[in-house]
């Protein structure tokens, strides 16, 4: 069991812990299933979170024309993409005060942290650049990076939205909890500034609340 909150832990040893969990696993599927497993171990949410992000980032990256490995590569980096936040502790994660400057910088890290748990593993290489750039924003304000607009990968655009409209649907932004039209309407706010306007337009039209009625991915092992 990784132990990712021991302050002599540094992210180095829990990516030596993580691919010694899975490095006996061969195909792609039990990989994710393990890695599924370790996710749930240390929070429940984060995995319950990327199975709902998942089901609507591949919806939107479907109906915005993306297929075949691409596709699924999508698929895994919204199932994974806050594995990073495993590596925070959970008195910061979940604090109910104002975070110290520090404190919002380490939060600030989980995609960067997320990504680099994920490189070493071959298949999802892709997936990890993405996860990287998820909260990035369309004006340049996001982090870690600071990208904007189309310079942000088009994957991690698709991540960002689905990842917003579950965060304010599910209550994990901290805020009242958002029925879907109110949340589709505060995407179209959101277009433009944070979100990708585009992408947000093709979102709305898939009636998103549909999408939660699906089958979960394979992460639900």
């Amino acid at each position: 069991m990784l132990h990712p909150y021991r302050p002599y832990q540094t992210l180095p040893n829990w990516t030596a812990e993580l691919l010694a969990a899975v490095c006996s696993e061969c195909r792609p599927t039990d990989v994710l299933l393990a890695l599924s497993r370790i996710i749930r171990q240390q929070d429940g949410e984060v995995l319950a979170h990327g199975q709902r992000t998942g089901r609507y980032a591949t919806a939107l990256g479907r109906a915005a024309g993306m297929s075949g490995e691409d596709l699924t590569d999508l698929g895994h980096a919204a199932l994974l993409h806050d594995i990073g936040t495993l590596t925070i502790p959970r008195t910061i994660l979940h604090a109910r005060r104002p975070l110290t400057v520090d404190e919002y910088a380490l939060v600030q890290s989980h995609p960067r942290a997320g990504a680099e748990l994920l490189e070493p593993i071959p298949f999802l290489n892709v997936a990890a650049v993405w996860i990287a750039h998820h909260h990035e924003r369309w004006d340049g304000t996001g982090y870690p990076y600071g990208v904007r607009g189309p310079y942000i990968p088009f994957a991690a655009r698709i991540l960002s939205v689905a990842d917003t409209f579950d965060a304010v649907t599910s209550g994990r932004s901290g805020q009242q909890t958002l029925d879907g039209p109110s949340a589709l309407r505060l995407l179209r706010l959101l277009a433009g500034s944070q979100l990708d306007p585009d992408l947000v337009e093709v979102f709305v039209r898939l009636d998103p609340p549909l999408v939660a009625c699906e089958d979960p991915p394979t992460a639900h092992a």
